[in-house]
């Protein structure tokens, strides 16, 4: 007998923040943004220097940041 496995789709931070009520700045990371979209990083990472694509904010420790109301207006936009 074989086993199925079965994949839970991937809860991300936006989703989590969709999720709460009183949390009112949903950030996604990079890895998140580019399974949304089907891109890979290196792609992100070329956007953000060609100064394309959504929004961005870069952290202390370099991390970089998406806000969702950013990602979602670019969507919008592009549409």
């Amino acid at each position: 007998m074989s086993t199925i496995t079965v994949k839970r789709p991937r809860i991300t931070q936006a989703d989590k923040a969709r999720e709460e009520p009183g949390l009112t700045l949903a950030l996604m990371t990079e890895q998140e943004l580019s399974s949304r979209w089907q891109v890979s990083i290196k792609t992100l990472q070329r956007w953000r220097g060609q100064q394309a694509g959504p929004k961005f904010i870069k952290l202390e420790n370099r991390a970089v940041r998406y806000r969702l109301s950013d990602i979602e207006a670019y969507e919008a936009q592009r549409a």
